[in-house]
C-alpha cells in the first residue's frame, strides 16, 4: 500500500543516517493512504487524481509539515486510525521503500524529489 507521511527534516535526516525509519519513529507522523473508506468518499476514480488528492491532504494535515515522504509498505502493516484516509504504520520504512519525497513550502506548494534524491532535498531545503 502506498502511504503519504508528513515528516520533519529531523526524520528525513534520521532516514538518511539509518536507511530506515522505525514504526516508533513514525508514531508522531500524520500518515495517509487511499483506504477503502477514503476512496468511497471521493468524487473521482482516476488513480492519478486520487494520488494527488491524498498527497494534498497529507501536506496540509499539519501546519508544521515540512516534507511528505511517499512509500510502499505491505498492506498488513497499515491500520486505519479514525478519519478516513488517516492510517498507522506498524512497520519500518526503508530507503528502498520510498517512492518520492515532496518539500512543502510556506504557501503549501509541493516540490517533487525522486527516491534517490534525499541528499539533494536536504541540501536545498536548508
Amino acid at each position: 500500500m502506498r502511504i503519504y507521511c508528513c515528516v520533519t527534516r529531523a526524520q528525513l535526516e534520521l532516514l538518511q543516517r539509518n536507511t530506515s525509519l522505525t514504526a516508533a519513529d513514525l508514531a508522531s507522523c500524520a500518515i495517509f493512504a487511499q483506504s477503502v473508506d477514503w476512496t468511497a468518499q471521493q468524487d473521482e476514480t482516476d488513480a492519478e487524481v486520487l494520488d494527488d488528492l491524498i498527497l494534498q491532504e497529507a501536506s496540509q494535515s499539519d501546519p508544521l509539515c515540512e516534507f511528505v515522504l511517499v512509500a510502499e509498505v505491505p498492506d498488513p502493516a497499515i491500520s486505519e486510525s479514525g478519519e478516513p484516509g488517516q492510517v498507522q504504520c506498524a512497520t519500518a520504512i526503508r530507503s528502498n521503500d520510498v517512492a518520492a519525497y515532496f518539500a512543502v513550502d510556506e504557501s503549501g506548494d509541493l516540490s517533487w524529489f525522486g527516491p534517490t534524491e534525499l541528499p539533494v532535498l536536504l541540501e536545498l531545503a536548508k
